[in-house]
């Protein structure tokens, strides 16, 4: 069963066309599922740190953990673009640069870009299409990381590894009823849109 973005062991393209060819199986159906509130509301809390990209203009708020790199994370941002244009969503993409040695770059390239949600964009768009040939997201990599980037996407890992998350991406939202939840992985689809139609 695939499993979450957490090694760079084999070849993002093939791992990618392998998944969606068959369907992208739910990925670690145990560890995957809406976790506790008492967790997901601890996260949301610590997010009010970090620095995100945010899509979409809408009233429901989605924030999610993702690498440039990581396979399933273009996924899911497949998954939620026509939830996004219908305007009801606004995501706000917390960037990694962990993965590959090319993560950390391509995040900080995103960051340091005069326009940050359209690199982001260009990063997913030309997933696995990148015109040096890298695999994973399509973002040229900053040639030279500014030390407050650094210093922001040091602060969104230390979110990440002080909440003892594991892989990416990692959902964390608020219902209308107010209980904060949370998933890692990949939902399927009809679980996304059911989340997004509660979202506070």
């Amino acid at each position: 069963m695939p499993r979450p973005c957490s090694h760079p062991a084999i070849s993002r393209r093939a791992w990618l066309r392998s998944l969606l060819a068959g369907g992208l199986a739910l990925p670690l159906a145990e560890a995957a599922r809406a976790q506790s509130e008492p967790r997901a509301a601890s996260l949301l809390a610590a997010l009010a740190g970090a620095t995100t990209i945010r899509q979409g203009g809408g009233p429901h708020r989605l924030y999610v953990f993702f690498d440039p790199n990581c396979p399933y994370c273009h996924h899911l941002y497949l998954e939620l673009q026509p939830l996004v244009a219908g305007g009801g969503l606004q995501v706000h993409w917390v960037v990694l640069g962990m993965l590959t040695a090319s993560s950390l770059p391509k995040a900080a390239a995103m960051l340091q870009a005069p326009d940050r949600l359209r690199a982001f964009e260009t990063n997913e768009r030309d997933y696995d299409f990148a015109a040096n040939g890298q695999p994973g997201g399509g973002i040229e990599p900053a040639r030279t990381i500014e030390p407050a980037t650094r210093r922001l996407l040091q602060r969104n890992l230390e979110i990440y590894r002080g909440q003892r998350l594991f892989g990416v991406p990692v959902m964390v939202w608020k219902t209308r009823g107010g209980q904060a939840r949370m998933f890692i992985g990949v939902p399927s689809r009809s679980q996304l849109r059911g989340w997004v139609a509660d979202l506070a």
